[in-house]
């Protein structure tokens, strides 16, 4: 029998030959956070501290350390950033997320849509 993961380029398989990306969102979630410092919205150490920071919180509150808190956290910094950073309205953000199958139950914390 052939894995599902056996489909995906080695380039997107971590060592332990699992996805690094389980859902679409997570891997389009990267891409947003690197066009946006490659356009100069923010820096690579402004994100890199934005997420450290927002993971702390979460290890803090007791959230599960695995791929799908990481990527929460991934879209609560994200979101912090452009709030601060970027004139985007929050509505439109909203829409986003459900764009991408998200739903956003306050700018903080994303659960994925069922």
């Amino acid at each position: 029998m052939v894995s599902s993961q056996s489909a995906l380029p080695s380039s997107l398989v971590a060592a332990d030959d699992e996805p690094w990306f389980a859902k679409p969102w997570q891997a389009q979630a990267l891409a947003i956070a690197d066009s946006l410092m490659a356009n100069g919205v923010f820096s690579a150490s402004i994100w890199s501290e934005t997420l450290g920071q927002t993971l702390e919180q979460s290890k803090a509150q007791g959230n599960a350390d695995d791929q799908e808190n990481y990527y929460r956290c991934v879209l609560t910094a994200l979101e912090a950033l452009l709030a601060e950073r970027a004139s985007i309205d929050l509505g439109d953000l909203d829409e986003v997320c459900r764009t991408l199958g998200i739903e956003s139950d306050t700018h903080g914390r994303a659960s994925e849509a069922r």
